[in-house]
């Protein structure tokens, strides 16, 4: 024979552990659309970060390119900071040629380009690995504009 109190007891505990589930699922969704709008903000404050290190290295070219103009023989080196100098999981490299100022990973699957003017007749090469590095060096040398991590020994 069935006892009615045991019956109302069963159903308690049925709706606690259904109610349970019920907020583990709602505290599941919350995380990981917290987690998904936290992503998306580091994505965008990174790419506006690449984009404005890439603005000030141009500028610092373009100096370099103007020094050139004014003397041929001159040298000239200026620092550029870096924003993101901690985050080394981005793997980023930096690659300047007679046209251009390209920020790019490893797989390639991020790339930012910055043109430059060239005005001058210095010739612009380098390659540099930004892991860790906080300081970047735009020197003019010899007729020739880099980018280096050391600061040059002129």
């Amino acid at each position: 024979m069935r006892n009615r109190k045991d019956d109302d007891a069963a159903a308690t505990e049925i709706g606690y552990v259904l109610t349970f589930f019920l907020g583990l699922m709602f505290l599941t969704t919350f995380s990981i659309w917290t987690f998904d709008i936290q992503q998306a903000t580091e994505e965008r404050w990174t790419n506006e970060a690449i984009q404005e290190n890439l603005r000030e290295i141009a500028e610092a070219v373009e100096r370099a390119d103007s020094v050139m103009r004014l003397d041929s023989n001159a040298s000239y080196a200026e620092p550029v900071e870096l924003r993101l100098s901690a985050d080394i999981g981005l793997g980023l490299i930096l690659i300047l040629d007679d046209e251009k100022i390209t920020m790019t990973d490893f797989s390639e699957s991020r790339s930012f380009s910055q043109d430059i003017s060239a005005a001058s007749s210095a010739t612009h090469s380098s390659e540099v690995d930004l892991a860790g590095v906080q300081v970047l060096w735009v020197s003019l040398h010899n007729g020739s504009v880099s980018i280096t991590t050391q600061q040059p020994g002129f």
